[in-house]
């Protein structure tokens, strides 16, 4: 694996920088930021599930049980107020451990800080930190340690009413939301290897003064945590911090360091012959396991655990993007997020209803028990519902999972069904259903009828219901038949038959095209590139856009990324011709789905091209960084290599791949799970393999209980 390093301090770079160098293990995260850092450096230790807020709901960002700072003859030790001489940052992808170093220097006085620290991955509330300085001569120096209470937020500060509970060595701080009223409570116990008296012994922060002997280190050990929404919070917080302090430092990190040895077995996706692409997979990884959720009253949410940006929200493109990656790696995490999506159903349900419509629909973006946070959404993005019912059969189909159908799948798709049937319109000849004034996924066309990805996912979802009411009766065909007349489900059924067999769905024309949407090519085709490349254009100055071919997000080619195994090869490669040549500086998900279809048709030059635009490493990629982690885009780099570049498809419980990758990858190894055995498929020029082993059919282990 690797090990990402920034050297140097710039205040404009600490944002991205704290989002890149996040650690997690999907309960809390914890920012890449240094010890000393406060509220106006971006510090969070974000909590998964947990919101508050009165007009705009959003995750809440915990205190700061990690503060550590130090300040020597006056001088407060922080690169953003005093230059160092030397200062780096790093975060070990093969173990989640983020480790800093600073060298300060003044008169003749040098001082050397280094930390590391790393979340818990088995037990989720918890959190290590290793803190350690020297001097080169006798100094006098004043420590400042313990839990810091001023927080950063974006919309407004959550937690009120705090109380402290200190001891010689542990610093306990108990709080509620404001508006929620939920306990949270943060702790803290360290040993350190030197004496000092508390200055401030009421303060939820430390103040130690001592003097410093030449070259020796010092070095305090902190154990810490957090818990929220739970009975007697703070005592079952301190049995957990007190067990964890009796365990050690150095158990803790070599139990870290197996939890991490044990999922890449499965889930590393290993590159040969290409560093830069082996590093940004190897990242993808790390984020996608660290990001996984702990119960089923989570998901991943669109920026993981990197702070309250888009509010802390799960994103209707979590199952396109992210529960691949679980399904193939981690099926108890890809349960959590399909059992997140079914308690979900009461909110789905209120909103179908504010809208007016029957059933189920689902939230544009959603935080606890499935509530709406977008304030912008509109009523007419109905491809929602459909988009997530992709990912949850998905997940149905390939673990063999029926189960989940008897925990509300089942009432789920056919509430979503439901809610299709009161938006479907019946044409005048009576002859099809449309769907009619709808936002599909191109911005530049706002409302619209028939759109082609919309009408294709509906039809798709009307199946995988049709087919999961199958699969509960192959499990229990008496207790499948009494669900279906209790719930009145079995006119439903008949009701939902029809409008899949009357749903318009497009169909390519003579020249094998699909048009995106009703009168789609009836608009002007204005200076549309004909050269000889033909990936999309990255901005145009032509007016009026919405009245021209020009689309910013191809829908036709993201739904033939998903579903290649439906098209021809002449239909798959003429679209994309057609499609990519008229696409305007696209979202990540049209990207990875560019990427997906080029590499399908031939074209593993450009897809590679496309990939780095987005998978850069960098700081400054926009896609990446620029609001949060993009998991939702990290998701999408696993998809690109794992569907695009190797060519995967799914066939039930088998698997087929192909070499389609870009001569710049000479070889691409992954395993997935199908059911309860292991896949081990290799991608190299001049062979493919994928096996099947016996031996590797064991169950993950729930690691985060």
């Amino acid at each position: 694996m690797g090990v990402l390093e920034h050297q140097g301090y710039k205040r404009d770079e600490q944002v991205a920088l704290g989002s890149k160098f996040l650690i997690s293990n999907g309960y809390i995260g914890y920012r890449g930021t240094l010890d000393e850092n406060d509220s106006s450096d971006f510090v969070a230790l974000n909590l998964n599930g947990l919101f508050d807020g009165e007009t705009i709901k959003e995750s809440v960002n915990a205190y700061n049980p990690l503060f550590t700072l130090i300040r020597a003859d006056g001088i407060i030790l922080n690169p953003k107020t005093f230059r160092p001489e030397y200062h780096e940052i790093s975060l070990d992808t093969d173990n989640g451990v983020f480790r800093r170093r600073t060298d300060f220097k003044y008169s003749d006085t040098e001082i050397m800080i280094k930390s590391e620290r790393f979340v818990d991955q088995t037990n989720k509330n918890l959190i290590y930190s290793k803190y350690m300085f020297k001097s080169n001569k006798f100094i006098t120096v004043e420590l400042l340690e313990g839990v810091d209470q001023i927080v950063w937020n974006i919309s407004e500060n959550h937690l009120i009413e705090s109380k402290t509970i200190k001891s010689e060595d542990s610093i306990y701080v108990t709080s509620s939301t404001k508006h929620h009223n939920d306990e949270v409570v943060v702790g803290l116990s360290f040993t350190k290897n030197f004496e000092g008296e508390d200055l401030k012994p009421e303060e939820s922060v430390s103040q130690f003064e001592f003097e410093l002997n030449p070259e020796v280190v010092y070095t305090v050990y902190k154990y810490a945590g957090v818990m929220h929404s739970e009975e007697n919070s703070l005592e079952k917080l301190k049995v957990l911090i007190d067990e964890a302090k009796e365990i050690g430092y150095k158990a803790l990190y070599k139990k870290n360091q197996a939890f991490w040895n044990n999922k890449y077995e499965i889930a590393k996706v290993e590159i040969f012959n290409n560093d830069q692409v082996r590093k940004q997979m190897e990242y993808a990884v790390y984020q996608l396991i660290s990001n996984r959720p702990y119960s089923d009253k989570v998901s991943v949410g669109k920026s993981g655990l990197s702070g309250q940006f888009h509010n802390g929200s799960v994103s209707w493109r979590t199952e396109i993007l992210l529960l691949p990656f679980y399904i193939n790696t981690d099926p108890i995490s890809a349960r959590r997020m399909v059992m997140y999506r079914i308690n979900g159903l009461e909110e789905a349900k209120s909103k179908a209803k504010k809208f007016g419509y029957e059933g189920a629909f689902y939230p544009n973006e959603s935080g606890a028990e499935g509530y709406e946070l977008n304030q912008y959404n509109m009523k007419n993005n109905i491809h929602i519902n459909a988009s997530i019912i992709y990912g949850v059969y998905q997940y149905v189909e390939r673990s063999a999972d029926y189960s989940i159908l008897f925990q509300g799948g089942l009432e789920m798709m056919f509430e979503c069904a439901r809610f299709y049937l009161s938006y479907a319109t019946l044409s005048d000849n009576k002859k099809h259903y449309d769907f009619l004034n709808v936002r599909g996924l191109d911005d530049l066309h706002g409302h619209v009828d028939n759109e082609a990805y919309t009408n294709f996912m509906i039809k798709n979802s009307l199946d995988a219901l049709i087919k999961c009411v199958a699969f509960a009766k192959d499990l229990d065909k008496m207790e499948a038949t009494r669900y279906m007349k209790s719930t009145g489900y079995v006119d439903l059924l008949s009701e939902v038959r029809e409008l899949r067999r009357k749903l318009y769905t497009k169909k390519e024309n003579i020249d094998y095209l699909i048009e995106s949407y009703d009168k789609y090519f009836n608009l002007e085709d204005k200076r549309v590139s004909s050269g000889r490349k033909i990936n999309f254009l990255e901005k145009t100055r032509i007016k009026n856009l919405d009245e021209t071919s020009y689309l910013r997000d191809a829908n036709v080619l993201i739904l033939l990324g998903l579903f290649l195994k439906d098209f021809s090869p002449d239909v798959l490669l003429a679209n994309y011709k057609y499609y990519i040549r008229r696409s305007i500086n696209p979202e990540y998900l049209s990207r990875i789905m560019y990427i997906i279809c080029a590499c399908e048709n031939g074209y593993p030059e450009d897809a590679f091209d496309m990939f780095q635009k987005i998978a850069h490493l960098s700081i400054n990629n926009e896609y990446l960084f620029k609001e949060g982690l993009n998991l939702g885009l990290l998701g999408g780099m696993y998809l690109a290599m794992i569907y695009g570049f190797a060519g995967l498809k799914h066939h039930v419980y088998l698997l087929e791949a192909d070499y389609n990758s870009s001569k710049k990858i000479r070889r691409i190894e992954f395993k997935v799970k199908v059911v309860d055995n292991l896949a081990n498929v290799k991608i190299k020029r001049n062979s493919v393999s994928v096996r099947f082993d016996d031996n590797e059919d064991e169950e993950d282990e729930d690691d985060n209980e």
